[in-house]
């Protein structure tokens, strides 16, 4: 079955007179590098995406390495370079390296074929580079939310507040850094249950940790954040929905 689907979608993109590719390389939680390629084409009078294909990169993951491999994904399948007309990158640097990059390499092939940066990757660059003093808010609420949930102890504890007191939520949430809304969730969690924390972290006597949450000019920058954030992943997700042109390497936008 397999087989037969990846066959269809292959006959689809041979018989599109364009073809668009969107690659992104990463490393998953087994520490395995793997190089995933989407690709858009005409089907009919719409535009269709598909995946391509997804390989593991065994050595390296230099511009060289990825080229082949998508090289070798070409002549294996009877795809033409002519037909190639876009590629969209997470804009590293071994993919935009002007003499020796993945897109250097491509337009060698396919001249006509314009490189792009995804602009899902640039709203998450932009999303890491705050302020100093929003950077500080933001490390004192990590700060805050690892302590409560780094240790079962704590979670239980503070679950148990929450529902003692009627809350609206009884835990607070994670995040990771290659989970781009994740951060946005983590923040706007952890200002609902300002108030459960506050009562928290005193029970604790974590005082200094306390009266910096405390203070007001803190939690007006930490709901300054929420808001920041809460606009950043409606449009991430916007992005991502169906025509969105949010481009190549996703990258677990729904964290």
């Amino acid at each position: 079955m397999p087989q037969d689907i990846k066959d269809q979608v292959l006959d689809q993109v041979r018989a599109s007179p364009v073809l668009a590719i969107q690659l992104d390389e990463t490393t998953d939680v087994a520490q395995c590098s793997r190089l995933l390629i989407n690709a858009l084409f005409m089907s009919g009078n719409s535009v269709k995406e598909e995946m391509l294909f997804c390989h593991p990169m065994e050595r390296y993951t230099k511009a060289t390495d990825i080229f082949q491999v998508l090289s070798n994904f070409f002549q294996e399948n009877q795809l033409l370079w002519d037909s190639l007309v876009g590629v969209c990158t997470d804009g590293a640097l071994a993919m935009l390296g002007l003499q020796s990059g993945f897109i250097t390499r491509v337009k060698e092939k396919s001249p006509c074929a314009i490189g792009t940066h995804c602009i899902l990757y640039r709203e998450a660059s932009a999303s890491r580079s705050l302020p100093a003093e929003m950077r500080d808010v933001m490390n004192l609420a990590i700060k805050e939310v690892n302590f409560i949930k780094a240790g079962a102890l704590n979670s239980r504890l503070f679950k148990q507040l929450c529902v003692d007191i009627d809350s609206e939520h009884q835990a607070l949430l994670f995040h990771t850094n290659v989970r781009w809304l994740s951060k946005g969730n983590m923040l706007g969690r952890l200002y609902e249950l300002r108030q459960e924390v506050a009562t928290f972290l005193d029970s604790q006597q974590k005082a200094d940790v306390h009266d910096k949450f405390q203070f007001e000019g803190f939690l007006l920058s930490l709901a300054y954040l929420v808001d920041i954030f809460e606009v950043l992943n409606a449009i991430n997700l916007k992005l991502q929905g169906k025509g969105g042109g949010g481009g190549g390497g996703g990258g677990g936008g729904g964290g």
